[in-house]
């Protein structure tokens, strides 16, 4: 009888061990690596998105300026290449060269 409750105990503690580490060893999944944002994205058409700033029809954006893009952005967070991380698009790269109607000069 002592023989089964230990193997019962074993049994009991080596599953708890693994559950508890297999978060540890799985890899994050919550943290996608993100992709560059396109301007069929839902919200990039929301916000009047464009990949190029140069494109951008400004008697359809009438706020646009030639200077604007997305490098002299507030918005725009650190990063490298062509493509940063943009606090209105979570999960996305805009591109650099790119702009949006929420545009705001970085100071």
């Amino acid at each position: 009888m002592s023989d089964s409750k230990f193997d019962r105990r074993r049994f009991i503690k080596s599953t708890l061990l693994g559950a508890i580490s297999l978060p540890a060893l799985a890899p994050d999944l919550t943290h996608a690596a993100p992709v560059n944002l396109t301007e069929n994205d839902p919200t990039a058409q929301a916000l009047g998105y464009h990949e190029n700033a140069g494109k951008v029809d400004g008697k359809l954006f009438p706020t646009y300026k030639p200077t604007q893009k997305c490098s002299n952005c507030i918005q725009l967070q650190a990063g490298s290449g062509d493509h940063h991380p943009c606090n209105l698009f979570p999960g996305k790269l805009v591109n650099v060269n790119g702009w949006c109607k929420v545009w705001v000069q970085k100071t």
